[in-house]
């Protein structure tokens, strides 16, 4: 045979499994995009339409003024509180019931759908709480033991942690190791990251304290974000993996949390779906958003189906349906709370009605999550927003009410008319020595405005309502009152008392 025929041949034969091989693979990145595609599609069970419409079209703020406000949609409600966009998931019967999304990426861009992520903040430590759950019933680590047990690349410093007070996991997790309180504030895209060391010591390039042991571990509940990330080391330096593959491998993949991840920072290919954060005023977080190192604490992004689907397991857990987590495990969970919190979850209601609620809120970003263990009712609510939790909060209110549950719920109030005197005597400059803060109140006609704190918040009208004397309100939840005269009057506000330092005339 010619070998020019021959040669021919074969380079045919390469050339046909080549178009062959490349047809089949882009056949197959159709598929997997189409795959993609469908799981971003929002969700509504087939009979859910008439309760989802309910709650999306009865929106209302979280204060009521009765016979004055009326309820308007979700878009509405996002347009008056500045919030970019909105993602949401509704639990029903221990089903997601349905989920949407609305609203943009970032100002004036791409639409926002059911497959965006946001950052989830604090919700990221009961993720974390669940991953170690999975790894104590596993053997692998042991909530009661010592945690220097487990930690080979740093040692908490001497504190008031003792031999028979030691810090756990257990306290740690559930926020009663002693540690000091304290949040992160995050590094902005052109800022250096540090090690979860460099955190943990205070040390450059971190910008939060140092942690410490300020108290004797378990016998007080503080908040603490830096307890999480002596986790986030600890299980890192037991398991010898990065805390994201960590987390995928023990919580993320097993409960179906598809697009939810801790990876830091975010990956390229997840850019052209992230929210961008956004401050009060709507200007956009520089770079979109801040990292978070702090991946334990502070560090989870994550879709609202994610957190409905991580919600939805924990319900399995308690009714003995799930292969994952023990019913054992959860409801031992929640069976010791200190002053109505369990592991950070706080308890709201009470008898067969409690609801296991937690909220997060990074710079630009606010989330809320809550589920019924009995009845398996629940919600999720991402918002791209420093002024998201009031909006989130309205919308617990709205599938509280049409889902008929007996928290989460507007407070009502009757507006009354106060003499243009009794206002301008309540006008003037009040300092709370304690915080550090400084509030301005203004009269305005038949109302009075606050700007709080020093003019870092935008100013809010407050009208007089019934009530306490001297009491006015605000439609997002903001409630004054007011006692005393001259330059000893007092403003009561967010459960301190401010007193005032000048009168204006």
């Amino acid at each position: 045979m010619n070998k020019y025929f021959v040669l021919i041949s074969l380079l045919g034969a390469l050339f046909s499994s080549a178009v062959a091989y490349t047809l089949q693979r882009s056949i197959s990145e159709v598929r997997k995009h189409a795959e993609f595609q469908q799981h971003w599609s929002c969700y509504t069970a087939v009979d859910a339409k008439v309760r989802k419409e309910r709650v999306t079209g009865g929106m209302l703020p979280l204060v009521v003024f009765d016979g004055e406000t009326k309820p308007v949609n979700v878009k509405t409600r996002m347009d008056l509180s500045n919030v970019p966009a909105l993602s949401v998931a509704v639990l029903h019967n221990g089903k997601l019931d349905w989920s949407a999304a609305w609203g943009q990426l970032r100002a004036g861009g791409a639409d926002t759908d059911c497959g965006s992520l946001f950052q989830a903040g604090s919700i990221a430590k009961p993720v974390t709480l669940l991953a170690a759950l999975r790894m104590k019933s596993a053997g692998l680590i042991d909530f009661d033991e010592n945690i220097d047990k487990y930690l080979s690349s740093y040692r908490l410093p001497v504190g008031l942690q003792s031999k028979a007070n030691p810090v756990t996991f257990r306290n740690l997790l559930s926020h009663t190791a002693g540690i000091a309180r304290g949040g992160y504030a995050g590094y902005a895209q052109n800022e250096s990251i540090p090690t979860d060391q460099q955190i943990v010591r205070g040390e450059d390039p971190s910008n939060s304290r140092k942690v410490e042991v300020v108290s004797v571990p378990g016998t007080s509940l503080a908040y603490s974000g830096g307890g999480y990330t002596v986790i986030e080391i600890a299980l890192q330096d037991q398991q010898h993996k990065s805390f994201d593959e960590i987390m995928r491998e023990w919580l993320l993949f097993p409960v179906g949390m598809k697009q939810a991840d801790f990876a830091m920072p975010l990956p390229d290919s997840s850019y052209l779906h992230t929210a961008h954060g956004h401050q009060i005023d709507g200007t956009v977080i520089p770079g979109g958003w801040n990292n978070y190192p702090e991946q334990a604490a502070a560090g989870l992004w994550a879709t609202a189906t994610d957190l409905a689907m991580f919600l939805l397991e924990i319900h399995k857990g308690y009714e003995g349906k799930s292969s994952l987590f023990t019913q054992v495990s959860i409801r031992e969970m929640l069976s010791s709370p200190v002053d109505n919190h369990a592991y950070g979850f706080r308890l709201i209601g009470e008898g067969n009605m409690v609801f296991i609620t937690h909220y997060g809120g990074t710079e630009g970003y606010r989330a809320g999550i809550t589920l019924n263990l009995k009845t398996g009712d629940g919600a999720v609510f991402l918002a791209n927003s420093n002024n998201g939790a009031n909006l989130g909060e309205e919308f617990f209110n709205s599938v509280s009410r049409t889902y008929e549950w007996p928290v989460f719920r507007e407070k009502r109030v009757q507006r009354v008319n106060q003499p243009v005197a009794v206002l301008q005597s309540l006008a003037g400059t009040y300092v709370f020595p304690s915080q550090g803060w400084t509030a301005s109140v203004l009269n305005e006609r038949d109302s009075l405005t606050l700007v709080f704190p020093a003019g870092n918040r935008l100013p809010l009208v407050m009208f007089p309502i019934q009530g306490k004397p001297l009491e006015f309100a605000h439609e997002t939840g903001v409630i004054a009152n007011f006692s005393g005269e001259g330059t000893d009057m007092k403003i009561h506000l967010f459960g301190q008392t401010g007193q005032r330092q000048a009168i204006f005339d």
